[in-house]
Order: structure tokens, then sequence, then C-alpha cells
């Protein structure tokens, strides 16, 4: 899994959660979608929770909801693949004519359906046209234009918005009372980027270590200083997190997704001209790095390129 459990619990008190309504009569196939993966999955996985929950609220306190989080429900079948194989498919078509074993439902998730190709998606085609009563699908997509046309009309289709500014104060409350504090990233839009903020320890001290880089980059004079700080990062990471600063700058304020005192500092250094031209050198030295080139001399480089690029910029 490749989310926090306490930020999973923080978010089920938010509007996206709590539009789940299972008071109204199930559809044997439901669609989550948006742009957002993680949190199109969390919520499909939420929701085949609360279809099997004993009291159908997902509260993870009976036992139905800890076998599904174990994956042991024996009426509970997901599919979690970057590439969904034929093999798979053809195990949970296997399963569909079988008798539900605890209740009378038995869900299958399919996450992410665009990574199914066209024959697989066929051969489960069937079972949404002539749908078994006991079985619910539920799928999740990034790129609905990748799942055929006869399987999205058969689909109830269930857009997931992105998570609003209420939502996103309650969930830093909630990270706050478990020492986790997001309030500088309280503009993040989706639950991808706040979950790298907040439960990547790796991500928050990379971040930190390109700002200070940036704070004190002045001359060529200070490269030797800045490069010798950067010994135990992840070099990686690194160059990822500058080209996303660098990138989130030129932006609109109301776009930006780091915190404003740090794009701050890049747009009181580097103009957007500067900026455009660095970007390639950034790229290049990821590439570089790729290849096993030394760090310190790949860096020691891209800084010097940066201040020559400002250089050339502010006299033309």
């Amino acid at each position: 899994m490749w989310y926090n459990s306490n930020m999973i619990k923080s978010i089920k008190d938010t509007s996206v959660y709590k539009s789940l309504n299972l008071n109204k009569t199930l559809s044997h196939a439901y669609l989550f979608y948006s742009s957002d993966k993680i949190l199109n999955n969390e919520i499909a996985m939420f929701f085949a929770k609360t279809i099997l929950c004993t009291n159908h609220s997902g509260d993870d306190e009976c036992n139905m909801c800890k076998q599904v989080d174990t994956h042991s429900h024996p009426d509970y079948f997901i599919i979690d693949q970057e590439t969904i194989k034929v093999e798979d498919v053809n195990n949970l078509i296997s399963k569909l004519d079988t008798k539900p074993i605890s209740g009378d439902k038995k869900v299958f998730v399919i996450l992410n359906f665009e990574n199914m190709n066209e024959i697989s998606q066929n051969k489960l085609l069937k079972s949404f046209e002539e749908p078994n009563q006991s079985n619910i699908f539920i799928l999740t997509s990034c790129k609905t234009d990748k799942i055929l046309t006869t399987i999205m009309s058969r689909l109830t289709k269930i857009f997931v918005p992105k998570i609003s500014n209420e939502d996103k104060i309650l969930i830093s409350n909630e990270l706050m009372n478990q020492g986790i504090d997001i309030s500088h990233y309280i503009k993040l839009d989706n639950l991808s980027d706040i979950i790298n903020f907040t439960t990547n320890e790796n991500y928050i001290t990379t971040l930190d270590a390109v700002t200070n880089s940036l704070k004190m980059l002045n001359s060529s004079a200070d490269i030797p200083n800045v490069v010798s700080n950067l010994n135990s990062i992840d070099k990686s990471l690194y160059l990822n997190i500058l080209q996303e600063l660098f990138l989130d700058s030129l932006l609109d304020e109301s776009e930006q997704k780091f915190d404003h005192d740090i794009i701050t500092i890049i747009n009181s250094k580097f103009n957007a001209k500067t900026i455009l031209k660095c970007l390639p050198h950034i790229e290049d030295a990821y590439k570089k790095l790729m290849s096993n080139v030394n760090f310190t001399y790949i860096l020691d480089n891209l800084l010097f390129k940066i201040l020559k690029e400002k250089y050339l910029c502010n006299k033309q």
C-alpha cells in the first residue's frame, strides 16, 4: 500500500467520503474517476469496505472490515497492478459465478482499470452486460478514454472531486494532533501531493535541502559550500524537487502547490526567463546522475550553469 493509515483515517470525515450513500439501491458496477489516482483508489476501496462491513459504515471495527484490510475476506477480490495480466482477469472471471460466502454480495475491485488491455476488457464485457445480482464491480481510472465505450455505458460513474479547502483544514488539524504539520502546504489540491508532504520524511528533508541551497546560492564562490552540505540527501529526489520548484515558480500563485515563502525566494533570485533556461540543465543533470556520473561534479556544474543563466538573462 502506498498510503499512511493516519492519513486515510484523517480523511474519512471529509465531504468526499460522506458523499458515498449506501441507503440507495446498489448498482452492479461503479467507476470512480479523476486525475488523482490515490484518491480514486482509496475511495473505491473504502466504498468496497462499506458494502461488506457488518453495519455498512467501514468503521474498521468489525471482523468484515479487518478481513477486507488484510485481503482475507472471502467475498472481496481486488486487482491492483501496474500492468493487469490476463491470468489476473481469468482468475477473477472464475469467481464470478460462485455464491457469496459471508453475506449476499461479492465485491470485485479493479484499480486503475485503464491498465487492462482491450482483449481483457472484452473478456469482462459480458459480466457488465448480464450482471450477476450478487456481484458488484468497483473500478477506478485516471484515463477513462482507455476504457471500452461498451463497458463505460454500463457503469455508474462517480467523479471524485478535489479535496475542498474545508476538508484540507480538517485533515491538517487531525494530522497536527498526530504530530504532522502540513499547515504550510494547505494549498495542495490532491491526496497524492498531501501524502508526499506528510508521510515521506525524506521528501521534507530534501525539500529543505533544496530550499537552503537556493538561499545560499548568490555567486560562484558559494557553490563549494552549497555542495558540501548535500552529502547525505537523496540525490535524484533533490533534482526532481528543484525542477518542481522552478516549474511551480512560473505558475500563478493560485496554482502553486509549494509554500509561498519558498517560491518567493526563487522569484527574488531568478526571473522567469532564467528559470526557463535552467530547466533543460536540470533535466541534463538528472540524466547524468542516472548514468552514474559523480553527483558532486553534477551539482557543481549545475549550480554554475544556473548562475551563468541568471547573469546572461540579467544582462539582456
